[in-house]
């Protein structure tokens, strides 16, 4: 019985540490890309579109949420989960312009590359609930 409790803490010490490394990738990756493409042009750009603002608030939102995590897994993973959630509903509705064609696509909600941000909020979110069962069976 002590056995398999310590499997399980193994398994949930294994998801979160995996989502801790995953989600500071991937945030670093995307402040990485902000920073690279504002630092690029020397000369002075259009004004960016409304919605391109709301989009990048968005992945802003989601940055902070996953080194929120870090120190509070809950409220950050929950936090990610809705910034990347309505960055998704534009990106699958076309919101955005440009090379974006929305829905079911490669160039929409199925991109590879945006489909990755997921993986951390996702383990954050299977961590809450590995850590949940394992409270009920103690309680029981």
């Amino acid at each position: 019985m002590e056995t398999e409790r310590e499997e399980k803490n193994a398994d949930i010490t294994f998801v979160r540490w995996s989502a801790r490394v995953l989600g500071v990738i991937t945030a670093g990756f995307n402040l990485w890309m902000f920073i690279g493409e504002s630092l690029e042009s020397h000369t002075r750009s259009e004004p960016i579109e409304p919605i391109a603002a709301i989009g990048l608030a968005l992945m802003g939102i989601y940055i902070v949420a996953m080194f929120l995590a870090l120190k509070w897994e809950r409220a950050g993973s929950l936090l990610g989960l809705a910034a990347l959630g309505s960055f998704f509903v534009m990106l699958f509705l076309g919101l955005f312009h440009g090379n974006v064609s929305g829905g079911f696509s490669l160039k929409g909600v199925l991109n590879p590359v945006l489909l990755a941000f997921w993986l951390p909020v996702l383990l954050y979110l299977l961590c809450w609930r590995l850590e949940g069962r394992g409270r009920r069976k103690a309680v029981l």
